[in-house]
């Protein structure tokens, strides 16, 4: 699961809702900015810290596979599994049919 974008969202929407909350009490500019990095830093922790829990809960979940099995995922035909042939007789039919014509 992709976690990267979690800490950056968490902290967007807590600077957003800080700043409405601080326009609509008309709050000093200096109030302003103090409470928007208060609150910045605080989320941007916060989501960090669910970030890496996530992160690791995920990561104990996904079951690990095998090399052998990564292999064979990647590379089939050098792993001794052959891949599925196609139709070869279609292949001889019109073969033969263009010889004869």
């Amino acid at each position: 699961m992709n976690t990267k974008p979690i800490p950056i969202i968490i902290t967007l929407v807590a600077a957003l809702i800080s700043c409405v909350i601080s326009i609509m009490q008309h709050a000093d500019f200096s109030v302003f900015v103090t409470r928007l990095l208060v609150v910045v830093l605080i989320f941007l922790f916060m989501g960090t810290v669910i970030k890496i829990i996530l992160d690791y809960s995920f990561r104990t979940l996904e079951p690990t596979a095998s090399v052998d099995e990564q292999m064979n995922a990647i590379m089939p035909e050098e792993a001794g599994e052959e891949l599925p042939e196609e139709d070869v007789t279609t292949t001889e039919e019109n073969s033969s049919e263009s010889e004869e014509g």
